[in-house]
């Protein structure tokens, strides 16, 4: 009779564990991107029409080149600062029709965003910088 006790106490531990990291998944709707140094991430938006489709690239010494692509007769503003903070300053220069450029320093590793506001309507695009 204890044989049979302590199995099933096993086996309910074991049930149980699996069903804690199967319930993992509802805890963590949305994880975010993660970006670290000589990686390109590529971010779009959801809520902007036409679609817009952003890349941040961060080399070795964290200077930042972002690129927007967006459709003709958009021009969206551009502003990426660490998440809740101020904006850094960017050198921005427009590539082509349908494209702009800028680049800058990253100021701290961590949680920043990317935000695009066109034509009234704003977006708000989160990553993570790693070192």
């Amino acid at each position: 009779m204890p044989t049979r006790i302590i199995a099933l106490t096993f086996l309910g531990l074991t049930l149980g564990f699996i069903v804690l990291m199967a319930s993992v998944t509802f805890f963590v709707r949305e994880p975010l991107p993660i970006v670290g140094a000589n990686q390109t991430l590529r971010l779009h938006t959801v809520e902007i029409s036409p679609q817009i489709r952003s890349s941040v690239a961060i080399d070795g010494s964290f200077r930042v080149d972002v690129t927007v692509e967006h459709g003709p007769g958009q021009s969206p503003d551009v502003v990426l600062r660490p998440a809740g903070e101020q904006p850094i300053a960017l050198d921005t220069g427009t590539d082509a029709d349908g494209a702009w450029s800028g680049s800058g320093q990253l100021t701290r590793p961590g949680r920043w965003e990317l935000v695009l506001t066109e034509s009234g309507t704003r977006e708000v695009l989160p990553f993570i910088t790693r070192e």
